[in-house]
């Protein structure tokens, strides 16, 4: 199974999306005390966000201004980030030596962790349009693609991850480690099901996915429903319109339901907490509208293996 139809989105708005994420994290490495590490993201950024994170009156114009509504979202990013990185650190350490990032953008892994490259095979999927813009760039900076690095052009509309990865060199009968981030409040409950179950049909017992999604109202905190509300505003505007929501016991039973058992589902206020820094307070308070988990592939049954 593909991502699905509501996954069908303006390739523009996709490339817009990758292009503001590795700008958040450029601009992030400005700040003192900092949630995540990428003096690589800035590199990876188009023309507008370089200027805008090199020219700190338009940044402040930006991200004050015509962004100050969501600013504290941009913390979401970066806190997702290095949770699902160390994870997979966790993840390598048990043996496993396959990570696919699903929906890869302007990531900077790769080049970031030689330390964990010598020891992995990374599987970049994303399409094909996001993917030649990622890969000029990286000529432009002069970086070297490592032999263990493998970009996967798929459009995730039309095919799934598994899928897009055959002939590709990735082996499916190895468990593997992957990341669904920044993906799933624009898919219907239905076709992250479908994603879910094509994973955990096709790779083996003890493979993880780590993903986020966006908290329903019920399970997000009332004094940040108009900022998400806003936030749900902003990038439907843009041609992203989220369409899925989840209470931590929803996103469980979910999974469950499509082959995965739950390792850890929590809010990211409560992830935020083993973040904290004995340097000082971060910029932002973390607003409580996304969760983010680690699931595992369960044993099948007898009937279903």
């Amino acid at each position: 199974m593909s991502l699905g139809k509501s996954a069908r989105l303006q390739q523009s708005s996709r490339a817009s999306t990758a292009e503001l994420t590795a700008a958040v994290r450029a601009s992030h490495q400005r700040n003192p005390v900092r949630l995540f590490e990428d003096p690589f993201a800035r590199y990876l950024c188009g023309w507008f966000w370089r200027l805008v994170i090199c020219l700190r009156p338009l940044s402040w114009i930006l991200i004050k201004g015509v962004l100050r509504a969501i600013e504290p979202v941009t913390l979401c990013v970066l806190l997702r980030a290095r949770y699902a990185e160390e994870a997979l650190e966790s993840a390598v350490e048990k043996g496993i030596d396959q990570y696919v990032i699903i929906g890869a953008g302007m990531d900077s892994f790769a080049f970031r962790r030689p330390d964990l490259m010598s020891r992995i095979d990374v599987f970049e999927i994303d399409h094909p349009i996001t993917q030649a813009q990622k890969l000029d760039r990286i000529r432009q900076a002069g970086w070297s693609i490592a032999p263990r690095l493998h970009f996967v052009q798929a459009d995730l509309s039309k095919t799934s991850a598994v899928e897009a990865l055959e002939g590709s060199g990735f082996q499916r009968s190895r468990p593997t480690f992957l990341t669904l981030m920044g993906v799933a409040y624009y898919l219907t409950a239905e076709d992250l099901g479908e994603t879910a179950d094509s994973i955990s049909r096709n790779l083996p017992e003890g493979t993880l996915l780590v993903l986020d999604y966006l908290l329903d109202e019920a399970s997000a905190r009332p004094e940040h429903l108009l900022m998400k509300e806003k936030m749900k505003s902003f990038v439907a505007k843009r041609g992203e319109p989220m369409v899925s929501q989840y209470s931590l016991g929803a996103m469980n039973a979910l999974m469950a339901a499509h082959g995965f058992e739950a390792v850890e589902n929590l809010t990211l206020p409560q992830l935020e907490q083993r973040y904290r820094s004995p340097q000082g307070e971060w910029p932002l308070e973390i607003p409580s509208i996304f969760g983010v988990g680690t699931f595992r592939v369960a044993a099948r049954s007898p009937e279903t293996a």
